[in-house]
Order: structure tokens, then sequence, then C-alpha cells
């Protein structure tokens, strides 16, 4: 749905002459601000539990909301901005991920995952190059982990 709308908004533009930029966030994790949880949160509450599903297939870049929300903001401040962009701390391996929340959360029943969820995936530190040349500080992987699990046991999510 999300690149449906992006791709309607794209062509909306086009036919009215407006000019477009789009922010591309990955898995938006860290304080739960609404009453239910989105769907990153939700997969960090199942791994806290001890799903195995591995999601090979998937796109692994972890954003913090805050991080999202100063992109909005960059964006529309700087007015030479434009067109789409990757809104993510890194591009990494679920299996990295998995890993991490392992390290940082051993009392919970974090599977144990190959780190090679997405085979031919390389690292990448700087896949959001284009926020990152305006400005943007990403907060690093284990803060933004860190905070939404602090914040799930917090508001009852997890105990």
């Amino acid at each position: 749905s999300k690149t449906l709308a992006e791709k309607a908004a794209w062509e909306f533009a086009k036919e009215k002459g407006l000019d477009v930029v789009v922010v591309n966030p990955g898995f938006v994790m860290g304080d739960v601000i609404s009453p239910r949880l989105n769907a990153s949160m939700v997969t960090l509450v199942r791994l806290l539990e001890g799903c195995i599903e591995t999601y090979e297939n998937i796109f692994m870049g972890s954003v913090h909301f805050k991080d999202v929300a100063l992109a909005h903001i960059l964006l529309h401040e700087n007015k030479s901005a434009t067109g789409r962009h990757l809104c993510v701390e890194a591009i990494s391996h679920y299996g990295d991920f998995v890993a991490k929340v392992a390290e940082l959360y051993p009392e919970y029943k974090v599977p144990s995952l190959p780190k090679d969820t997405q085979p031919g995936l390389l690292r990448e530190k700087n896949g959001a190059k284009k926020l990152m040349n305006l400005g943007l500080d990403f907060i690093p992987m284990d803060q933004i982990i860190k905070d939404a699990v602090e914040s799930l046991k917090n508001k009852g999510f997890i105990s």
C-alpha cells in the first residue's frame, strides 16, 4: 500500500506540476507513542517472544521514530531537497538485528538465527546518504533497540 500511495503521489505531482519529497523509513522503532504497535514493533515483540521466522527476503533497516520525524523537518526546511530519501540507520541482515537484540536482552527467548539471512546483501552504514549529507545523524541500532524494548516494557506490551 505504501508503494501504491507513493506512485499515486508522484503521478499527481507530475500532473499538477508539484514538487514531491519522500521519506522512506525502514523498520520504525523506539518509544511507543500510540495505543497500538506498528508492524516493526510487532516484529520486535515476536522476536523477544522467541519467533523463529527468519524474514529472509525483507529489507532490514532500523530507524528511530525520532529520526523519521527529524528527516521530515529537515527536508521541509531544506528547499533544495528533492526526490526520495531512504531513512534508515543502516542496512543490514535480519540475522544481525536478531543477534543484537539477543546480545542486549539475553533474558528473552530471542532465537539464534543464521547471520546471513539475506544472501548477497552487504551491510551499508551510509544507506541514507542523502539525509546524512543534509545533516541527519542517525541514532545507532543499539539505542533504537534499547528505547523500543524499554518502552514496550513500560507500556505493558512485554514483561
